[in-house]
């Protein structure tokens, strides 16, 4: 019976199983898209219980319903945050050493850390092996590639261009001592979260999230700055900009646009 149980529980999580071993090369950033959006889940519930659910018991709030669903995702991001953030973590270590360790010129360093680099390429998976494969080719080290392993500079460039694939955006370039702007994967996370905050936030300015009543649309901004201060009342009609809801935009904005690749003015100088 325990061998049939076993079987059957196999059985029902093997297509998630097969699907996740097949996304080997992606873990990195999964595991960092759902640490964020568990965060994300947390701090909104900080936030809720903090400033709006004061006045929760109040008929007319158009924050009561939202209660449930808050529990709901504290529950979840701090569940994500227990198990996901440790293995994204652990992850992130073995991405940060193999960086460090494709960063050296020394051929001795290199043959030294090779079971450390093999360790993280196993993990990572994807285009590492060729990375670290080229980078032993360019030390001397071996003569050629290995057959049927070929170097791919910027993976996913030709589905999104240059910004998708991207290995040198502006924040890596702004802080170039910390190697997890330089990975492409990270560099989504980072764009992909500023851009959905930008357009939750613009969104609300413009046309509102908050009701009147329960029965009438969502047609009232949320008034953060009125939050914050403890104002006698927390939406307003919409459009309406307040101060703190525009400097999270501005802060989103600059996010996404420090994202982007950065310009490649040296190669432009050559050629003139």
């Amino acid at each position: 019976m325990v061998r049939s149980r076993k079987k059957k529980k196999k059985s029902l999580f093997q297509p998630l199983t097969d699907w996740w071993d097949e996304q080997r090369d992606r873990h990195l950033v999964l595991l960092g898209m759902l640490f964020t959006l568990g965060t994300m889940m947390l701090v909104w519930a900080i936030v809720f219980f903090a400033f709006l659910s004061s006045n929760v018991q109040q008929e007319t709030n158009e924050w009561a319903k939202w209660s449930t669903l808050t529990w709901v995702g504290a529950f979840l991001g701090l569940v994500s945050t227990i198990f996901i953030a440790p293995e994204f973590f652990h992850y992130l270590a073995h991405y940060n050493t193999l960086q460090e360790i494709l960063a050296t010129d020394s051929r001795a360093e290199l043959a030294q850390r090779e079971a450390e680099a093999r360790d993280a390429v196993k993990l990572l998976g994807g285009h590492w092996l060729a990375r670290f494969e080229s980078k032993k080719v360019e030390l001397g080290m071996r003569k050629s590639m290995p057959a049927g392993l070929e170097l791919i500079e910027s993976e996913g460039g030709q589905l999104l261009g240059s910004w998708w694939g991207t290995e040198s955006s502006r924040l890596s370039e702004r802080f170039q001592n910390v190697e997890m702007f330089k990975d492409s994967g990270i560099n989504r996370i980072l764009a992909g979260t500023s851009i959905v905050g930008l357009i939750f936030f613009l969104w609300n300015a413009v046309h509102g999230v908050a009701r009147e009543t329960e029965a009438s649309s969502r047609n009232m901004t949320v008034d953060l700055t009125a939050i914050v201060t403890g104002a006698e009342y927390n939406a307003t009609w919409a459009p309406h900009f307040d101060l703190i809801g525009g400097m999270l935009m501005i802060f989103f904005g600059t996010i996404l646009y420090m994202t982007s690749p950065t310009p490649d003015d040296s190669s432009s100088d050559e050629e003139e």
